[in-house]
């Protein structure tokens, strides 16, 4: 059965009923959900990560990685920290990693019997994990464990009930897809295959802020914008609620202070620290809140566009929140607040706005694109990328509704 959000242009006060979960009152009931995870956060962190992964009863694992990340003094000292534990491998992630890719890890995932999926790197690394796990779990093929929805209104979620071996995450960048039930994986026709399941979380994630100064600042910088817009997305989502809300304020005001601390100096482990932490708060939003047009949008640009996630949120951002402005300005307000704009005497449009103004400022002092033209993307994919972003599910949470996809076109325009 689709799961049906209420009738009308939503407010971002109410949740989909059919969620379980009754219209969001302030101080009202909701339903949060806490994935299990530790987190070691320190410098040094990644050479004990041997001992950590066999605290968790792994004696057989595969380590996860891109070709970039298997050449880095980081692998190095994770891999050989796991010593005899590290089994398998499979370096061939890419950007925007594929289903073909993960069914080839899978394969040689259950001829070695593997119990635990370390992922070391980005977000697509932490994704093709979590896609193993699947795949040594449920009944293939991968494409048919995805999610589907048919807009405007229809969700479609795929029950995966088996139970997951461990996934195990030494994050490089801000993505914060280690700390998600959710991924997302490319087909062969190069849609992006969005999925979820609350044990995919990763049971461990080990963030080293002294090893992580060798992530080129440019990487960290867009994945922080990705990072941060998990924070601006939750707190005026459809599905936000106190908890998730406190702790998207929190990031943001971590990102905000961090963020341009570490481009002007990155060799700052105190601002990479920052920057982690608030990516990991980021993540702990969108476990609960979702995300929406945003993300919707920048799975497309990247499966269809070839642009990396991190550089599609950096430019996207400030347009896709002026796209919900109209129906999320005192939540954008409180976004403003958190950045440290002064709003007093300001109506709470006018707080909404500067809010944005916020988050071009932000793009400014960390360096990132703030135009599709100047990130290498063929104009004339356009279309098919709204075409493609009106069938992702991040409209299903989005605050406001979309009907057509002439307004993605417009929103993709604008970002042009």
């Amino acid at each position: 059965m689709p799961i049906r959000p209420s009738t009308g242009e939503a407010t971002g006060a109410e949740a989909p009923a059919a969620l379980g979960a009754p219209p969001l009152q302030p101080g009202g009931w909701f339903d949060y959900r806490s994935p299990a995870a530790r987190v070691l956060l320190r410098p040094g962190a990644i050479d004990d990560l041997g001992r950590e992964v066999a605290a968790l009863g792994c004696t057989r694992v595969m380590v996860v990685c891109g070709g970039k990340t298997r050449r880095s003094k980081l692998f190095e000292r994770g891999h050989a920290a796991l010593g005899e534990l590290g089994v398998a491998l499979c370096d061939r992630v890419v950007e925007h990693s594929s289903t073909e890719l993960v069914t080839e890890a899978a394969a040689v995932a259950a001829r070695e019997r593997i119990d635990g999926i370390v992922a070391i790197g980005g977000g697509s690394a932490s994704d093709t994990a979590k896609g193993i796990a699947i795949l040594l779990a449920e009944p293939g093929p991968i494409e048919a464990c995805a999610s589907r929805f048919v807009p405007p209104d229809q969700f479609f979620p795929t029950e995966l009930p088996n139970p997951k071996i461990p996934v195990i995450a030494g994050p490089t960048t801000a993505s914060a897809a280690e700390v998600t039930p959710g991924q997302g994986l490319r087909d062969a026709r190069g849609r992006k295959l969005l999925f979820w399941d609350v044990k995919l979380a990763s049971s461990l994630i080990v963030l080293d802020p002294q090893a992580n100064v060798e992530v080129p600042v440019a990487v960290m910088a867009t994945s922080a914008m990705n990072g941060f817009a998990h924070c601006a997305e939750g707190l005026y989502s459809r599905l936000r609620n106190p908890i998730s809300e406190a702790l998207a304020l929190h990031g943001i005001r971590l990102f905000a202070r961090a963020l341009p601390a570490m481009v002007a100096d990155p060799r700052d482990v105190d601002a990479r620290a920052g920057v982690l932490t608030a990516a990991h708060l980021s993540g702990m939003v969108i476990s609960n809140s979702r995300v929406g047009i945003h993300h919707a949008v920048c799975h497309c640009l990247g499966a269809r566009g070839g642009l990396s996630h991190g550089v599609a949120n950096s430019i996207m951002l400030p347009h896709a929140l002026a796209y919900n402005l109209p129906v999320a300005a005192e939540r954008l307000a409180a976004m403003a607040a958190a950045m440290g704009v002064d709003t007093r005497g300001l109506g709470t449009e006018q707080a909404a706005e500067a809010g944005i103004e916020a988050v071009r400022a932000l793009q400014r002092a960390a360096g990132v694109p703030t135009r599709l033209r100047d990130a290498g993307l063929d104009r004339s994919l356009l279309p098919a990328i709204a075409e493609d972003t009106f069938g992702d599910r991040g409209l299903f949470f989005n605050p406001r509704r979309t009907t057509s996809v002439d307004a993605i076109v417009d929103l993709l325009e604008r970002a042009w």
